[in-house]
């Protein structure tokens, strides 16, 4: 059986991961509605979180399961094609637990 997050926590933890880069200086954009702007698709993908500090960028996705990793697979092959974009994949017991892995 696979380990599926509630979309509660996931949510949360995208929330929480937005406003803790953007007390670091990012410019946020993220999958939080009512917060911040959506970030635009990416290869077809939809990211949780792009961040914009100068010319570094950083991709978060929050990991809700198993059922990710098409998308985590087209943000890595950004990451390969562009070198100053970073991708980090949280899990939302991390987030929540306020280690930022970035």
């Amino acid at each position: 059986m696979q380990h599926t997050v509630s979309r509660f926590d996931h949510d949360e933890a995208v929330r929480r991961y937005a406003l803790h880069l953007l007390s670091e200086g990012y410019d946020v954009r993220a999958r939080v509605e009512g917060w911040f702007q959506a970030p635009e698709y990416i290869y077809g993908y939809r990211p949780d979180i792009v961040a914009r500090k100068g010319d570094d960028w950083l991709i978060v996705e929050v990991k809700k399961g198993e059922v990710d990793w098409p998308k985590i697979n087209a943000l890595e092959r950004l990451r390969g094609e562009r070198d100053h974009f970073r991708l980090v994949i949280a899990s939302p017991e991390q987030v929540l637990a306020g280690v930022w892995a970035a």
